[in-house]
């Protein structure tokens, strides 16, 4: 099992944080984003992280240099064309990878050990797509419409009212389902307008093909993306739900950033 985090992004709704720092080296309680993400996967027994940078790679890097990884096996690929495209184009940068069974994340999500616990025991369906219902949603969360267990849809243009949860981005691909992945994101970059798409465009492609992909509801368990101030304000604030007790304590190999 080989983990791969998307971290390439401007994070432009995230001004003035990210005006010169990767949305991804934000602290959310004495550690940045990727520090915690790295943390769980490791804690779950997966050793190969691949980390697509972009805005900031220098940082980035910076950072794994001193990131107490032993035992773990950590590259970086960089996407020379961040500023102007979106997640599609950066799990496309990363597709030599798909050799064995994945894990793929965005770089700026935070949740408790027990959501990548939980996708990663699904191992009886080829794609595991975690979900989240929520009281209400955003117009710019990723959502999915659920019919007879499996999703039908999944995108962030359809209406509340039509909404069955919200798409978790923590996506699990084993055997046939990383040639499935790997496949329908070649597809989706030949089509006109692929810079600008999410990866999970490339999912609603296989379902559209028929492919049936059953949600797997994460009920309370803590999952949020940081996307707005108020996003990171509230990761801060809930930190302690999500961070195990032993990593809010600095590590003393880590760079300290006092630039915010």
């Amino acid at each position: 099992m080989k983990a791969i985090i998307l971290a390439a992004g401007r994070g432009t709704r995230l001004y003035p944080y990210t005006h010169d720092k990767p949305k991804c080296l934000l602290d959310i309680g004495n550690i940045s984003i990727l520090e915690h993400q790295i943390n769980l996967i490791r804690d779950c027994g997966i050793n190969e992280v691949v980390i697509v940078v972009g805005f900031g790679f220098e940082r980035v890097e910076d950072f794994l240099r001193s990131y107490d990884g032993l035992g773990m096996r950590i590259n970086t690929l960089y996407n020379p064309f961040y500023q102007s495209t979106n997640s599609l184009v950066s799990l496309w940068i990363a597709r030599s990878e798909f050799d064995e069974d994945l894990v793929v994340m965005n770089g700026d999500d935070v949740y408790e050990i027990g959501v990548l616990d939980k996708a990663l025991s699904v191992r009886d369906e080829k794609i595991c797509l975690p979900i989240k219902k929520r009281p209400r949603y955003e117009r710019e969360d990723m959502k999915v419409v659920v019919d007879d267990s499996r999703i039908t849809k999944i995108s962030k243009e359809i209406s509340n009212a039509e909404t069955s949860a919200e798409s978790v981005g923590i996506r699990v691909f084993r055997d046939t389902g990383v040639e499935l992945l790997k496949r329908a994101v070649e597809e989706e970059m030949r089509n006109p307008g692929a810079e600008g798409k999410w990866y999970i465009s490339s999912i609603h492609r296989l379902i559209n093909k028929g492919y049936k992909i059953k949600p797997l509801d994460i009920g309370e368990l803590y999952w949020m993306d940081v996307d707005c101030p108020l996003d990171l304000f509230r990761a801060r604030k809930q930190a302690d739900r999500f961070l195990k007790k032993e990593y809010r304590v600095p590590s003393l190999l880590r760079v300290v950033d006092s630039s915010e």
